[in-house]
């Protein structure tokens, strides 16, 4: 077995070399142009080391206990380091897929510098114990993902980029406020308090898409170029869903019985709606793009039933690990499936019409994408949310219903985009080879993680 310390100083040393990169690559712009068709090479590097770390972080937590790095500021658990190989394949996928594509990109140099530094913060934001360097990992994180968002420069994704800023910055004020109430030791009164949580939730909330912060998600999800939004949705997205995980975990341990009854109720309701008003949405729209956007709200609010389920165990004083090993799981399985499917939406300009007639390969790898999304065994899409949803019913059985519901309600639209997508079209768009070849890898990979799911939740008590 390879010790400890040898796999936690590789990990720091995999991920310190994100942040060189990041400031390496634009300076080969400025400094050396003609070093420049090294660059890409050089992204690929980062994915790749940020791939390495982050299987190395699963395989040191699940043998050794928690990974501590950064003066012990940075801990990642069996939850977080799940996460973080899920962000880390989204990211390689969503990489592979957009090699051609972003080279045509009028500021691709921002592409090749920003990804790393993206991958970067999403490490630290996911591990991140103290306030301020959940702050500063939070910035970095979103200040990338802002400038990603706009990089293709077609008129929509700059719009959309625009609007991603001014939710961001509301986020982000969201998140000083709480930030300040923790330095200031705000436990009386409770008012006080209570405005603390409201805000780190509100924060959070909008960068998840979550009712009533959702608004945002169609317009910028659904009109950017997909191939960047390939990156926020599979990857940053993740570093945020796992830090309210954290902090719900946090919280639920050290409030009142009355504080966490709100707590489950205030995360309860907005499942609710947040699930609802997505998976309507998404029925009454039969552009890729906005379907692919309303779905990503549903999956925010299965992801809080998880949390509520979290927040109701942790209150009573019971173990959350099964839980917490559901949400892990279905994070993974909305990542490596909206990762590429973005993409591909990014390519088809939204079009579903024949999209996938004739291209056996890639419609059965789609359609793998989507049964997981939808939770059909044996996939991992199904092991997260039955062990998310199964915990959940210990707080109420009709919101694990409702859930349920939901989940039905999705399989419409998600089957008829299949229809759509082998009817016969005048001008079907083509799909290209990297493309099918990155739709292909993520059926797999999500057909294996499903398998091995069962073994991974064992590995959680």
């Amino acid at each position: 077995m390879v010790s400890a310390e040898l796999v936690g100083n590789a990990v720091a040393g995999l991920i310190y070399v994100e942040l060189a990169l990041a400031v390496i690559i634009p300076a080969i712009y400025v400094a050396a142009p003609g070093l420049a068709r090294y660059v890409q090479a050089l992204t690929g590097v980062a994915v790749l080391a940020f791939l390495i770390a982050s299987a190395a972080t699963v395989y040191y937590v699940f043998s050794y206990g928690n990974l501590t790095t950064a003066n012990n500021m940075i801990v990642h658990d069996k939850l977080s380091s799940v996460m973080l190989l899920g962000a880390a394949i989204a990211a390689a996928l969503a990489y592979i897929q957009a090699y051609y594509k972003a080279e045509e990109w009028p500021t691709h140099p921002g592409y090749y510098g920003l990804l790393p530094l993206t991958l970067f913060g999403t490490f630290f934001l996911m591990g991140s114990l103290s306030p301020l360097l959940i702050l500063a990992s939070w910035l970095v994180l979103s200040v990338a993902t802002y400038i990603i968002t706009g990089l293709p420069g077609d008129r929509n994704s700059v719009a959309a980029a625009v609007r991603y800023i001014y939710v961001g910055t509301l986020a982000t004020l969201f998140m000083a406020a709480w930030i300040a109430a923790f330095y200031a030791g705000l436990r009386p009164p409770l008012a006080l308090e209570a405005l603390a949580i409201v805000a780190i939730m509100a924060s959070i909330g909008f960068k998840l898409g979550a009712f009533p912060f959702h608004w945002w998600v169609p317009n910028v999800y659904g009109r950017a170029d997909g191939r960047a939004i390939a990156i926020v949705a599979g990857v940053a997205k993740l570093a945020f869903l796992g830090l309210l995980v954290r902090l719900v975990y946090t919280l639920s341990g050290g409030l009142t019985p009355f504080e966490a009854d709100a707590l489950a109720l205030l995360l309860a309701a907005s499942a609710v709606v947040t699930m609802t008003l997505g998976n309507l949405s998404a029925l009454n729209t039969g552009d890729l793009r906005a379907m692919l956007a309303y779905s990503s709200i549903a999956q925010t609010g299965y992801l809080l039933v998880g949390m509520v389920a979290v927040a109701n165990l942790v209150s009573a004083g019971v173990n959350p690990t099964i839980a917490l090993a559901g949400i892990g799981l279905q994070a993974v399985a909305y990542a490596v499936a909206k990762a590429p499917l973005f993409s591909l939406a990014a390519e088809t300009e939204g079009r579903v019409k024949g999209i996938l007639k004739g291209d056996w390969a890639s419609a059965v790898s789609v359609a793998i994408l989507l049964a997981s999304l939808l939770g059909v065994p044996p996939l991992i899409g199904f092991w997260g949310k039955l062990y998310m949803f199964l915990p959940a019913t210990s707080y109420s059985s009709i919101l694990v219903l409702i859930a349920l519901v939901n989940s039905g309600v999705s399989s419409v639209y998600y089957i008829r985009f299949l229809r759509d997508a082998f009817d016969e079209a005048d001008e079907a768009p083509s799909i290209t080879e990297e493309s099918r070849y990155v739709l292909v890898l993520a059926a797999l990979v999500t057909l294996l993680l499903g398998l091995a799911a069962p073994l991974v939740v064992n590995s959680f008590f």
